[in-house]
C-alpha cells in the first residue's frame, strides 16, 4: 500500500471526523500532509508534491493569521509569492492583511 492509499484509507476518513468538530465547535486548524513527497505515485508515476491540506477559520469566520502565513509558505513551497487577503466583518468593516 503507497502513502495515497493509506492517506485515503486510514487518514483521511479521520480527518473528516476532526474538519466536522472544529466547525461545529468553531475551532480554527490547519493540517498539511505531504503524500508523494517522495516521488512516488500509487501506479508508480511522478507525484512529487502531493499535498492535502486544509484550513479552516475559527467560529466567527475570522483566519488565525498564523495558520494563513503557514498555509501560504506551504502553498508556493518556499516560493516567494506576495498575498493580500481582504475579511469583511458582520459590522461592515474590512480587514486587509498582506502576506510578503
Amino acid at each position: 500500500m503507497n502513502k495515497e492509499e493509506i492517506y485515503d484509507s486510514q487518514i483521511s476518513p479521520l480527518m473528516l471526523q476532526i474538519i466536522e468538530i472544529c466547525k461545529a465547535q468553531g475551532i480554527a486548524m490547519m493540517a498539511s500532509f505531504a503524500i508523494g513527497h517522495d516521488g512516488e505515485g500509487p501506479n508508480g508515476e511522478d507525484c512529487t508534491g502531493l499535498v492535502c491540506n486544509t484550513l479552516l477559520p475559527d467560529g466567527d469566520g475570522e483566519p488565525y493569521s498564523v495558520f494563513m502565513q503557514a498555509n501560504a509558505f506551504i502553498q508556493r513551497r518556499g516560493r516567494p509569492t506576495p498575498m493580500m487577503i481582504t475579511t469583511e466583518h458582520g459590522d461592515g468593516s474590512k480587514t486587509m492583511t498582506a502576506i510578503i
